[in-house]
């Protein structure tokens, strides 16, 4: 019976053992290497890359400097398109919306759950009551 007690603590032991891996000091020194390697390379690509992008500039302000007047009106047209467009998409935009609305209205559905009752009857009323108020000219219904 102690035989039974003593092997399944053995078995408890082992099955810690895979759930608990302690990393060896050559594992650590390898990774430390990988890492480095990886990291030292990647910061070498970086700097490579900044002194280009440094150099590009070094080169280029001068024609910058030189055509700015040119880009800079470009640039007014460029936002000024940008502009004219986003006006237009707003205004038609806004007419779908309306016509939408007026198909609804004058339809009798009520897609969103808006208003409601009869519409065409207020608005004769609302006419009705306009006539009478501009009959009397205007001094009181």
């Amino acid at each position: 019976m102690e035989g039974r007690h003593q092997q399944q603590g053995l078995g408890q032991a082992r099955g810690q053992g895979r759930h608990q891996q302690q990393a060896s000091g050559t594992m650590v020194i390898v990774a430390s290497v990988i890492g480095l390697a990886i990291g030292g390379s990647l910061l070498g690509l970086m700097g490579l890359t900044f002194l280009a992008s440094l150099t590009l500039l070094l080169f280029s302000s001068p024609l910058l400097l030189i055509f700015s007047p040119l880009l800079f009106f470009a640039s007014l047209v460029f936002v000024g398109s940008l502009v004219g467009f986003a006006a237009a998409a707003t205004m038609a935009l806004t007419g779908v919306s309306a016509l939408g609305w007026i198909f609804q209205e004058v339809g009798g559905q009520r897609l969103l759950g808006f208003g409601g009752g009869d519409v065409a009857g207020r608005v004769k009323e609302q006419s009705q009551v306009w006539g009478r108020y501009l009959q009397q000219g205007g001094m009181g219904i």
